[in-house]
């Protein structure tokens, strides 16, 4: 197997900047539109800064936030839920 490296330090720093404030989410069993998660994302995590959501493929989103107050904050306040569906979170 061979492995790809990226020595490009606009890439390095891209990559960084994704692994310190970026979220990788999904609801279990729920695909929803990105309206819809702007809104509950607003509603229930509050964040002071803005936001960036990526959608992705089979109900995966990635949130990236403006600060890294507010991504501490998600992890540090527990479990969510969108009606009785939980979420599923990874740095």
């Amino acid at each position: 197997m061979s492995r790809v490296v990226l020595n490009d330090p606009a890439l390095q720093a891209h990559r960084d900047h994704m692994q310190t404030y970026a979220i990788i989410c999904k609801f279990m069993r729920l695909w929803t539109i990105e309206k819809a998660l702007q809104t509950w994302i607003k509603y229930h995590w509050k964040p002071k800064g803005s936001i960036e959501l990526h959608l992705g493929s089979k109900g995966f989103f990635t949130v990236v936030f403006a600060n890294i107050e507010d991504n501490d904050i998600v992890f540090e306040e527990g479990s969510y839920f969108y009606a009785a569906v939980g979420l599923y979170m990874r740095p």
